[in-house]
This record gives structure tokens, C-alpha cells and sequence, in this order.
């Protein structure tokens, strides 16, 4: 019986193959009156080695309940198995696991619209966001819900991302001519949702999820999303990388609707149990205590490893310390503040295309690189966007604006923070009496031959950048009418292996610390 339940489990999963219609009732998983768990995560970011057990967690509650598995975003990008195969890794062990269904973070933008449409066309799970649209109209990419009927109940999964996309990969929604072509209306998100809720009401929704990437943070959270909708039972969220086992926020209705958030890199998988009577409670089970493993998706994993081994597994350098994105304390500093490898980047900016000034934003330099031996696959880790090197002319005008675009959301972290080789700025952060900052930009110099001099805001100086932060990404757009000298000549990973080439075979003691190239000052 055993393997019976099985094997229509498997043959169920493989039914759910390419782009779902508008509205699909899939065949029932099992006819049994057993309780229902959703077994969830979000913001994996490429952590290929978390899915075996994610899926032996769903294996192991499959003996009791009927499961779903679903995701709630981030997970092509942020490592370098995403970064090799543009997500294409990444779908196939995916499809492994057996997802029911996920909705899109904005790092699955990160390849542009056209790469993610080719993913989602391999991706045996259904896909729901009911707020990408096409520009000018209420269209969406995607199908904004689906139905999964399991047992007696018909479940409706209602996906949305974070308009925050718009401005962090604000280049994934233009053609080649910079013609814009989609939109996430942050306007009509309450509406968009609550009618891919009553749409899926009106199909015979028993229940409705939301599959959230909104986060608990600005310019739309999913706790503004429940207090302005009605309709939905539970949000599985994701985006801030926030840990919240179980929390209750009252809708527009005053009904209780359930948020949960597992962190991020499967620190956690969530698990959301139905009971039979309908109610819903969700858990966090730390990644770290989880023995099971679906051994299919561990031999998938163990494949995808060794077909790219050989090129992952290449030493590019060795350090004897810790080039790190955090601060003294362990905290992540690099979006706001300067940190050894932020000096390191910047640097390798300057040196690929030979320009006075290096600049690179502290959301492109992901992770810590401990001592040791730093291997190909590090450097993608560090840089796994793929972005492409350019060099420029701006003004010391529009390089003062540029730091200063960078710099404006401190106290507050910022992908855009601006780590720079060959210039050194001071920020002053304002803050007093409680008030919203101010931010300053103070004592910009340029090292020269002759010495370190004042910036001239009249000269001009060659800068080396990615394309993100020259005229791509939406966090900096200083440099919008600045000179393009030479354009995506180099990723920016290829740019930091010549870089660390040139220096030999260790990198050099003077980056054991931040060489004192950005102060950040605040009064109060």
C-alpha cells in the first residue's frame, strides 16, 4: 500500500509539468481524510545542498499527511551553481524534489525576463505572481493562482513579489532599446491580490495561501498585504530573511491570518499543518537537526557537483586571513560601511579596465571568504550576478552624487552602497532629535601621482564600474550621462580572478583590514 501512495504521489508531481492554465484542479493526491502540510521555504539562494533534505522532510510527513512543497522566491541566484548555469542548476534539482508550487523572488530577475521565461518553461512546478505584469496593463506574466485539490479540499496558491524588483533589477524590465516592457504596479498590489483571491474563491477554494516575497519591510510588507485584503488563510513569506515561526495579524475583516517566514539558505523549512477541521499552525524545524534525505535528490545534487568540479574546484589565489562582508561585531557591514572585501572589489573594478577610480556596490559582494584557498567557486559566490565590467567618464560632480545616492539610506543598509579604489569620501549622517537622516557627503579625494587631492567636481575622471551601477541598476543613476568608454568588456567575477592573478599567489597583507577609505561619522 506503502508503495502504492508513492507512486501516484510521483506520477502526480510529473503531471504538473510547464505553464499552468489560468485555473488547474489537478488530480487528486490521495483520497483519504488525513491532514494537509505545506512544507515551505524561502530565499534559498542557491543552496543546492539543503534540498535533499528538504525533500526527505517532505517524505517523512508524506507516511501521515497529504504534503504540498512550495517555495516563496530567491532561489536562481546567489551561488555559484545559479551563477554557472544562469538557474538552470538550480531548476533541474528543483525538479527533483518535486515542487508543487513557487512563486518568483526578484532574484529571479536577475537574468532578465526573457532567461526566466526559458526557466519556467523547464520547470516541472507551477508558477504564480499575480502583480508582474505587462507594462501599461493589468496582464500578468504569470498565472496570478492555482488550484492543487488534496483530498476532499481545494487549495488555492496565490503568488506576489516585492515592486521593490523595479529598482534593484530595474534592467530585467527593458529591451535592448531600454524600452520598458513590464511593471510591477506597487499601487494596485492590494488589489491585485485580493482578486486572485476572490477569483480563487469563486473556483472553489477551500483555503488560500499566499506565497509572499513582500518581507517585512518597505515599500509593501505582506503584513500590509493581510491588513488590506480579505480572503486569505496563511502567508508563507519570504524577502527580508526574517525567522518567524508563527504569527497571527488581523485582516481587513478582522479574521486572524497566519505569517510565516523560515529565514534564508535553509536555515529552516517551515511546515505548515491543516487539520481537518481547519485550522492552521505552522513550526520551523532548523535545518542543522534534519537527518532525513531523499537520496534521488541527493544523487541529482552529487552529479550537478561533479559536472562542475573541475571548473568550481580551481584555485584562483590563497589568503591567510578573512576577506569578509561583516563588521568587528560579525554583523554584515558591507552595505554600510567599508569592510577588507569591499576594498578588494573595488579595487579589481579599477584595475580590469585601467581606470583612475574603482567603484562597486556593497550589494554585489555577497559572502565571506574564510582563510585558505579562494577557488572559482568562491569568486562567483562573492560575485554571483554576473554583472558586466564597463568603464566610464563622469564628472567629479556626478561621482560625488553617485556616493551620495549610495549612502542615502544610512543608518540603514543599502545594496547601494558604494565601496571605491583610488577615492576616498567621508559620509555624515545626521540624525538628530529622532528625525529622519541627513546624509552629507564630505572630503571626497582622488590619489593621484602627485599626492591625494580634493575631487574636482569640474574635471573628469575614467572610473571602472559594472554595468549595475553605471546605468542598469536602480539604486545609482549618477552616472546616467556619463561617457561609456568601453561597455561590458568583462563579467565583473572575470574582472576580480585578473585582478587576483596579478597580485600572485596570496593576496597581500595591506587587505588584512579596510585600508580607511570611507568614514562614516554620525551626529547627533
Amino acid at each position: 500500500m506503502q508503495k502504492y501512495i508513492l507512486l501516484l504521489c510521483v506520477c502526480v508531481l510529473l503531471s504538473c509539468t510547464g505553464k499552468q492554465p489560468q485555473v488547474q484542479v489537478d488530480e487528486k493526491i490521495l483520497p483519504s481524510p488525513r491532514s494537509i502540510v505545506v512544507v515551505y521555504e524561502n530565499d534559498v539562494h542557491c543552496n543546492m545542498e539543503g534540498y535533499k533534505k528538504f525533500a526527505g522532510i517532505r517524505d517523512a510527513i508524506a507516511d501521515t499527511a497529504d504534503v504540498l512543497t512550495v517555495s516563496s522566491g530567491d532561489f536562481l541566484q546567489g551561488g555559484a551553481m545559479g551563477s554557472i548555469s544562469r538557474g538552470g542548476y538550480v531548476v533541474t534539482l528543483m525538479n527533483a524534489v518535486g515542487y508543487d508550487v513557487v512563486t518568483l523572488g526578484n532574484h529571479e530577475l536577475d537574468y532578465k525576463i526573457p532567461r526566466l521565461m526559458e526557466l519556467s518553461d523547464s520547470m516541472n512546478a507551477a508558477i504564480v505572481c499575480a502583480n508582474l505584469v505587462q507594462k501599461g496593463t493589468s496582464t500578468p506574466l504569470f498565472n496570478p493562482y492555482i488550484l492543487k485539490q488534496v483530498g476532499a479540499k481545494k487549495i488555492a496558491f496565490v503568488g506576489v513579489l516585492t515592486p521593490q524588483t523595479l529598482v534593484g533589477e530595474s534592467y530585467a524590465f527593458t529591451d535592448e532599446s531600454l524600452k520598458i516592457l513590464y511593471d510591477i504596479p506597487a499601487k494596485d498590489i492590494f488589489n491585485l491580490v485580493q482578486l486572485a483571491v476572490d477569483d480563487a474563491r469563486k473556483a472553489g477554494a477551500d483555503y488560500v495561501i499566499l506565497l509572499s516575497h513582500l518581507g517585512l519591510v518597505p515599500p509593501v510588507s505582506s503584513v500590509e498585504v493581510v491588513q488590506k485584503t480579505m480572503g486569505i488563510d496563511a502567508v508563507l513569506d519570504g524577502h527580508s530573511h526574517s525567522i518567524v515561526s508563527e504569527e497571527f495579524i488581523a485582516n481587513a475583516n478582522g479574521d486572524s491570518v497566519l505569517v510565516s517566514q523560515t529565514g534564508t539558505k535553509f536555515q529552516n523549512v517551515g511546515v505548515l499543518d491543516i487539520t481537518r477541521n481547519g485550522q492552521f499552525h505552522s513550526r520551523l524545524i532548523p535545518m542543522d537537526s534534519v537527518v532525513a534525505v531523499n537520496h534521488k535528490v541527493a544523487a541529482v545534487h552529487d552529479s550537478l557537483q561533479a559536472l562542475t568540479a573541475a571548473d568550481l574546484q580551481k584555485v584562483v589565489s590563497n589568503t591567510k586571513f578573512e576577506l569578509t562582508i561583516n563588521g568587528d561585531d560579525g554583523k554584515r557591514l558591507v552595505r554600510k560601511g567599508e569592510t577588507n572585501l569591499g576594498d578588494l572589489a573595488a579595487d579589481a573594478m579599477r584595475f580590469a579596465v585601467g581606470a583612475q577610480i574603482g567603484i562597486e556596490n556593497g550589494g554585489s559582494v555577497r559572502v565571506t571568504v574564510p582563510t585558505g584557498s579562494i577557488k572559482y567557486q568562491d569568486i562567483l559566490n562573492i560575485m554571483p550576478f554576473g554583472n558586466g565590467m564597463c568603464l566610464i567618464r563622469a564628472t567629479g560632480r556626478q561621482i560625488k552624487e553617485a556616493l551620495a545616492q549610495g549612502a542615502s539610506k544610512l543608518p540603514e543598509e543599502s545594496g547601494g552602497f558604494l565601496h571605491v579604489s583610488g577615492l576616498r569620501y567621508t559620509v555624515v549622517v545626521d540624525a538628530k532629535n529622532g528625525e529622519t537622516a541627513r546624509i552629507r557627503i564630505e572630503n571626497v579625494q582622488v590619489e593621484t601621482d602627485n599626492g591625494v587631492v580634493a575631487i574636482d567636481e569640474n574635471s573628469l575622471y575614467t572610473v571602472g564600474l559594472s554595468s549595475y551601477v553605471a546605468y542598469e541598476g536602480g539604486e545609482i543613476t549618477a552616472f546616467r550621462e556619463s561617457e561609456i568608454v568601453m561597455d561590458k568588456v568583462m563579467t565583473d567575477d572575470e574582472a576580480f580572478v585578473k585582478f587576483l592573478k596579478s597580485l600572485g599567489d596570496e593576496i597581500p597583507e595591506a587587505y588584512r583590514k579596510p585600508q580607511g577609505r570611507i568614514a562614516v561619522k554620525y551626529d547627533r
